[in-house]
Order: structure tokens, then sequence, then C-alpha cells
């Protein structure tokens, strides 16, 4: 990536692109430690360690990364599909922002969003970190907000420095982001009726740390921007939220995604279009779960169609970001 040369008076700036993180390479190995880090994270799971680390370095990291090393095997191609798409968008967004420096860092996994905080905060006056995460929970959003803190304290200790920060929150109404999806879905029934259009959320535990009924609110108010904006158009197609990717006993936010698409062809949906408007890049969660399974789901039931919006690409998603920070620059 590109790096400012110091110049007297001139505000060297630096943008952090953050996002979840993923295993290194298709293998139980590099799964596991990516699980572990993940799954060690009290925002993701708030039980007590001297309950939750036994079970999960027990049953969860013997097992899991040998059942889902095959869906990995799958969707890899020349690497994890989210980090070469992310690293693909923070690429196009050193284009478009030609005087400052953009560099990618993950919350799981390397390059790591602390030490790439602390290794700019060094040598920059101001840093803008983007979150690539739409809707606020705090699984996501707090969680980056603790490496953000963390990263602050090592720049500190390591440097006695700390640069000027901007951080985005959510965004779930940032009209980019909203505008694409709504050209997407807009061509897709153009080139085929559906019966209905779900939008698919990551899901949360619907218990209270994890914030459930403001993330279900984000996730609601993105997906009625999305609506309304397709009405405007003169796109008028029936839609509903629904949540996926449940783990572990807790009661999650519902409808579950699977069983909606096993219960739609029973009401007489038939050709379905699904949207994830929580994911800035295409991942496990997307591509295998959706593609695969919930589609397998939705054809076993009597689904004739089932035709996925896959999530931004490069040149896309770079101009979302670019666009979330020109907003945190205006409201200063």
């Amino acid at each position: 990536m590109r790096e400012n040369s110091p110049k007297s008076g001139v505000t060297r700036e630096g943008v952090i692109v953050v996002a979840l993180g993923t295993p290194t390479e298709a293998s139980t190995r590099a799964i596991a430690e990516f699980l572990g880090e993940f799954l060690s994270d009290k925002r993701v799971v708030d039980l007590p360690d001297f309950l939750w680390q036994p079970v999960l370095r027990g049953p969860i990291l013997k097992r899991r990364p040998g059942k889902v090393l095959e869906q990995y095997e799958d969707i890899w191609a020349d690497g994890s599909p989210l980090r070469v798409i992310t690293e693909g968008q923070v690429a196009r967004l050193a284009e478009l922002l030609p005087d400052c420096e953009v560099r990618v860092g993950y919350q799981y996994g390397s390059p790591s969003f602390v030490e790439t905080f602390a290794e700019m905060a060094s040598r920059l006056d101001e840093i803008t970190v983007l979150p690539t995460y739409p809707q606020f929970a705090p699984a996501t959003v707090g969680s980056v907000a603790d490496r953000l803190d963390a990263a602050l304290r090592v720049s500190r200790e390591r440097f006695g420095r700390v640069p000027r920060v901007r951080a985005a929150r959510s965004w779930p109404e940032l009209p980019g982001y909203v505008d694409w999806h709504v050209t997407r879905i807009a061509n897709a029934l153009e080139e085929g009726d559906a019966d209905m259009l779900v939008f698919s959320w990551h899901g949360l535990p619907d218990r209270r740390p994890h914030q459930p009924a403001r993330y279900a609110a984000e996730c609601e108010a993105t997906a009625r921007a999305i609506a309304a904006r397709l009405a405007d158009l003169g796109v008028n197609v029936p839609w509903r939220s629904t949540f996926q990717s449940k783990f572990g006993p807790d009661r999650w936010l519902r409808p579950a995604t699977i069983d909606t698409m096993a219960r739609l062809p029973r009401e007489g949906v038939r050709h379905v279009i699904v949207a994830n408007p929580g994911f800035m890049a295409d991942c496990l969660e997307t591509i295998y779960e959706m593609d695969v399974l919930n589609a397998d789901a939705f054809y076993k039931a009597g689904g004739q169609t089932f035709r996925r919006i896959g999530c931004p690409d490069a040149d896309a998603g770079a101009a979302i970001l670019a666009e979330l920070r020109g907003a945190l620059r205006r409201f200063e």
C-alpha cells in the first residue's frame, strides 16, 4: 500500500478497514487456530472462562475444524474468499484515497488490527477506522471498539503518542450501500420474477449482553431502506428478514433462515431471491451456508428457483467504504 511521505505542516492520515478474519489456509490446524481466537472473545461468547474454555478447547476445537474443513475446501479459491475480497476492496480504496495510507486489519488472525494500528500510529497523525459491519452488534462493532482501546494502549506504551482517531460504529442506511443492493436486486428481478425477497442476516443469541433488539432494529432499517428505494423505482416485491448461522444451544434471533427456506414453498413461494446486506464480502456463511445448505432446504421443500445476491466486489466495496469515510469527516 502507498505510504505518505512526512512533510512539515501536512497531516498524515491512515485508514484501516477492519474485518472479522479467516483461517490462513484450508486445514484443520488453521481452522482450529482461527476458531480458538474467535470463540475466546468475550463479546462473542460471554460465558465465564472456567465454564467455556474446557468446552472450547475440548469437544469444539477437536471436532468442529474437521466438520467444516470440507466446506472451506469447497469455497477456497486463491485463498479464503473473505480475505481475497476484503483485500481487493482495500487495494481499490487505496487508489480512491491517494492521500491516505490504507491498510486492512483483522480482529482475529493476521494481520492483526491492534498491531496494524500501533505501527501506523507510530508515523501518522490521524487514523480512520472503518469496520465492515453495517449494523451494530457487540460481537462485531463492540469487539472492534475493544481492539481499538487495546491498540491505543499499545501505541501509548510503545511510542508515547496516539493519533487522532475517527471510527465508524454502524451505518445501516448509508446511501451508496443501500443503492448498491437496490440495483442488484432490481437487476435480478428483471432477469426473472420472484415470489419473495428474503434478507438473511447473521444471527445473534437472543440475550441482553448481545443487544439483539438494537441489532435487529438496524437490520430492519437496512431492509426498509432497500425496499423503499425499490418502490421508488416501481419495483414492488414481498420481503421478509431472517437470521442465519446459529451456533450453540442458546435461543437466537428468529426466524431462522434455513427454517424459513424449508417453509416457504408450502406458503406458495416457489421463486426466491436472497440478499445478505449484513456482509461486506462473501464468505463461508454466504457461499456455503446460503448457496448450498439453504438452497438445498428450499429445493427439497418444493422450491423451484433460489437466487442469491452476492456481496460487494472490490470496486463496489471500496466505493462504499470511501463514502463511509467521507461521512465521518463531514460530521466533525
